[in-house]
């Protein structure tokens, strides 16, 4: 006696094609869909060799992990990328803060050498010092920088490295 199979052409393959045509990738339900498929199409004189269903249902499982992973993965990379770019929101706003008060302190310190006699060395190029003395007849701020007016000199209080308080005794 001759069996002959048959294939079947119904919705049920045409789905699937459409499936497969739609995604470049293949997805774990596109894979437990072709498991499907080939379960209801198979020959039933020749069924699917066990070793051969489990060897395809530890490869559906291993997809759906890897799939489930890279999900993970994915979502704990954003949480990080947000995470770092608040803490590095809240550094930058910290160093402002900090560069704002030492502006401040900076400007105080300036005004409070108004009328006082000093004597200051100053490097207004690397390896070479001079020294200016006299009384702080003006304060100005200029360009982010604090500039003081000794006798004829101008000076910024970045390029001085020492001051001292002239002792006058009348």
């Amino acid at each position: 006696m001759q069996v002959t199979g048959t294939t079947s052409t119904g919705d049920q393959s045409t789905s699937y094609e459409s499936t497969v045509t739609k995604s470049a990738e293949m997805g774990k339900d596109t894979f437990l869909q072709l498991l499907v498929n080939q379960l209801k199409n198979q020959d039933p004189l020749n069924p699917v060799d066990d070793k051969e269903f489990l060897a395809q249902m530890a490869q559906f499982s291993t997809l759906e992990q890897m799939q489930n992973l890279s999900e993970t993965m994915e979502t704990q990379i954003g949480d990080l990328a947000e995470t770092m770019e608040t803490a590095m929101q809240q550094n930058f706003d910290a160093l402002v803060g900090i560069n704002n008060n030492l502006v401040m302190q900076q400007n105080f310190q300036a005004m409070n050498l108004l009328g006082q006699d000093i004597v200051a060395v100053i490097e207004p190029e690397e390896g070479v010092e001079e020294t200016v003395e006299g009384i702080v007849q003006n304060v100005a701020f200029k360009e982010g920088r604090v500039r003081i007016t000794v006798g004829d000199r101008q000076l910024y209080m970045d390029e001085i490295t020492q001051m001292e308080m002239n002792n006058t005794t009348q």
